[in-house]
């Protein structure tokens, strides 16, 4: 199911969807996702706490032991990825219903200039998608016409958690030979977000060449 279609199911709509929505509908929406945001959040901050822990837990081991704890550690990791997957899920989400609330907030102006007619002929999960890739400027409503036409006339995290059981060692090596200190590796522990624009482009990158 699409972003425009769990917007849809969610409020209850039927087309024109983007016609009978209400505003105030569309925000409540929003404060819902904003609350989902937060809750994975604080879960993912705390199994970043939970990876920090173990790590400081292994200083001074032997092998095997350290052995265990990176394999607890890449188990946090995982759980993490899922977490930030969902979490970028939804920020998508959030982008989407937020633009999408501003064009409501223009409908009279758009209706004027001959473009809403255009957005409502569109479906809903094309226009959620198109809608997750554009900024409007908290501007002037003149400012924002260009991106308008430019996602009218158009027909994303993913996340890599690049650590390894030997990473995860060299780093105790080094806090024990004292060549960081543990508050040093905490960024290093952390689970990377790539953005999916990014991902994107490097698919299509690959594309041309082959």
């Amino acid at each position: 199911m699409g972003i425009g279609s769990k917007i849809t199911k969610a409020l209850g709509l039927k087309k024109p969807w983007i016609e009978t929505v209400k505003v105030n509908e569309l925000e409540k929406e929003l404060m819902h996702i904003d609350n989902q945001i937060l809750l994975i959040s604080k879960e993912i901050e705390r199994l970043e706490k939970q990876k920090r822990e173990l790590f400081r837990k292994g200083i001074g081991k032997s092998d095997v032991e350290k052995l265990l704890l990176a394999e607890k550690i890449k188990d946090l990791d995982a759980e993490i990825k899922m977490k930030l997957k969902e979490y970028n899920r939804l920020m998508k989400q959030r982008r989407a219903l937020s633009n999408l609330i501003r064009l409501k907030k223009w409908e009279d102006k758009l209706k004027e200039k001959g473009i809403w007619e255009k957005l409502k002929s569109i479906e809903p999960d094309k226009l959620m998608q198109m809608l997750t890739n554009v900024e409007f400027e908290e501007k002037m409503f003149e400012e924002n016409i260009d991106k308008i036409n430019q996602i009218l006339g158009a027909e994303f995290a993913r996340v890599e958690v690049d650590e390894s059981t030997k990473e995860i060692l060299q780093l105790w090596e080094k806090v024990e030979k004292a060549e960081l200190a543990p508050e040093a590796v905490e960024e290093q522990l952390s689970v990377k977000v790539r953005a999916e624009a990014e991902e994107e482009e490097e698919k299509e990158k690959e594309k041309e060449v082959v």
